[in-house]
């Protein structure tokens, strides 16, 4: 080990630590796990990384033990994506940078805060609607390796609708860009020598052969688990970079991204419905309703998550709920559409919804009015991470995503194992994709709360499968849900994810025990004995305190 971090230390122009505070800093993100690394290194561009995977590469074959490389951006990921036992990549210190803003595209480093991109962005009346809701904290190259999505992916898409082309470091150190291309473009790659050829001959011919399997997947709107071989062949076109966006840096390291940006909507045309309703039941079938007029945001908040900020933050809420009690779940349903003709109709038919389900609603025309109402959802999350106490919100089942049309049972039948394990539990989330978060309350340093977490955690994830979901809508396998893809995808697709992997990865040196071969024997074994976000904490909490401010 002493012989590759001394060779290391002396190839690469950007820096590495063993430091011991260094170490135990990138052992946790924000998930329920802890793995310490052996070493953590800064890359200073694209070469760097190259230098890195090849001079790791070259230890391996003088028959030294493995060594595994994990990328890391922000450390955000909340089911252990960005952590490992070799040695982490950490992409923010020095490739961070806006490299390109173009006319409707944006050029960017991975370890890019996404928020800072958003705002260069806007300032030019452009975006990217994917974003996930920690957009100010996290990174582009962590949306790129889990397609993240958010609030707007229900009209606008997931991370991958906006990427157009990314550049690569390759397992044999490789540098490269994938991007659609045509047959000649393909046939020009797989004559290629080495494994960039390699890869592009054999992922060609297994996604040609495997057709009836690649698409016998869950049938979600939302879907960011497995590689996504059904998004490689579209048209006439092939397109590589879709397998490898949302595959958490196990095939390759992504080294620059090139993403579509589109018009930020005219906030004086975007219009809020907020409904309020007393069953599960009747805002079930307003949502499935809603759905269909396809709003760029149709977001759910419960009871239970409405008492929790209730009990902590009251005064969030001042003005923000009817008179009377609390309701079982609120919606908020947003239409942004620039032609005002339609977006009035939009708003016709969903008003006449609404007056058929709800008790009342609440029509905020104004950005003022908007920015005040999404408070219900957006500050009410934001308070998990204030509440004091060893019991903490646990982010383990917490991205399971059903067809939209079984939003009400899936909620009732979460509800209902909860209530077996006598679990306090507050949902929220994107009810136009039936995504949903929900995190329970529990102390990982109870061995009878750490029992209980594996038994209601199978019954979750069964049941998401029996109702035809996916156990990752936006935030990806990592460890935690890992485990449960097989039983989403079947035995036969996942032979071919393990393929994947193997294809572009032979010795599994990139981030392993993620995505695919991962075991519970595994993942109990890293299961932290107390849940602190000291890696983000501090992050979090602010971010938290301004969306409660604001």
């Amino acid at each position: 080990m002493r012989q590759v971090l001394k060779a290391l230390s002396n190839n690469l122009a950007g820096e590495m630590s063993v430091n011991e505070d260094d170490l135990r800093y990138y052992s946790t993100d924000g998930g329920v796990f802890e793995l310490e690394p052996t070493a953590v290194v800064f890359p200073k561009d694209a070469n760097d990384v190259s230098t890195l995977v090849k001079t790791v590469n070259e230890y391996h074959h003088l028959g030294n033990d493995r060594i595994s490389l994990t990328a890391r951006g922000n450390g955000t990921d909340q089911g252990g994506g960005p952590i490992n036992t070799g040695i982490i990549v950490d992409f923010m210190r020095h490739m961070d940078q806006i490299l390109e803003i173009g006319d409707d595209y944006a050029v960017v480093q991975p370890g890019c805060l996404y928020g800072r991109l958003q705002k260069e962005l806007k300032q030019r009346g452009r975006y990217i609607p994917s974003y996930p809701a920690s957009v100010e904290i996290s990174t582009i190259g962590g949306a790129v390796a889990n397609n993240a999505a958010g609030e707007k992916t229900v009209k606008y898409g997931a991370t991958r609708d906006y990427v157009e082309a990314i550049q690569v470091v390759l397992a044999d150190g490789t540098v490269t860009w994938l991007h659609a291309m045509g047959a000649q473009q393909l046939q020009h790659r797989k004559n290629l020598p080495g494994l960039e050829g390699s890869i592009f001959t054999q992922i060609e011919k297994l996604i040609h052969d495997n057709q009836e399997t690649i698409h016998n997947h869950p049938n979600v709107t939302k879907e960011s688990s497995g590689y996504a071989l059904w998004r490689a062949q579209e048209g006439d076109k092939f397109n590589l970079a879709q397998v490898v966006v949302g595959s958490q840096g196990t095939l390759c390291f992504v080294t620059a991204i090139r993403m579509r940006t589109i018009p930020v909507p005219d906030p004086n045309e975007v219009v809020l419905l907020v409904s309020y309703y007393e069953s599960l039941e009747k805002a079930g079938a307003a949502a499935q309703e809603l759905h269909d007029l396809e709003p760029s945001a149709l977001e759910i908040v419960d009871k239970n998550l409405i008492e929790l900020v209730n009990r902590q933050k009251p005064e969030l809420l001042h003005g923000l709920l009817p008179d009377g009690p609390t309701p079982a779940i609120v919606l908020l349903c947003e239409f942004d559409n620039a032609d005002k003709q339609e977006r009035q109709h939009k708003l016709h038919v969903a008003q006449a919804i609404v007056d058929a389900h709800a008790y009342t609603s609440v029509l905020k025309n104004t950005p003022e009015e908007e920015s005040e109402a999404w408070k219900l959802r957006r500050s009410a999350a934001a308070v998990m991470w204030t509440i004091p106490g060893k019991k903490k919100a646990l982010p383990i089942i917490e991205d399971g995503t059903v067809p939209p049309h079984k939003l009400t049972e899936f909620i009732l039948r979460a509800y209902e194992i909860f209530n077996k394990y006598e679990l306090e539990i507050a949902i929220w989330g994107h009810a136009g994709d039936a995504d949903l978060h929900m995190q329970p309350f529990m102390d990982l340093s109870k061995a009878s709360d750490r029992k209980k977490l594996f038994q209601m955690t199978d019954e979750f994830y069964k049941m998401v499968h029996e109702l035809g979901g996916t156990a990752a809508g936006e935030h990806n396998d990592s460890l935690m849900r890992a485990v449960y893809r097989p039983l989403m995808f079947g035995p036969e697709l996942e032979k071919l994810f393990d393929k994947v992997k193997h294809i572009f990865d032979p010795e599994n040196m990139l981030n392993p025990h993620k995505k695919v071969g991962v075991d519970f024997n595994y993942i109990k074994q890293h299961l932290r004995h107390e849940y602190t976000i000291e890696s983000i904490a501090k992050l979090e909490r602010q971010k938290a305190q301004d969306t409660i401010d604001r």
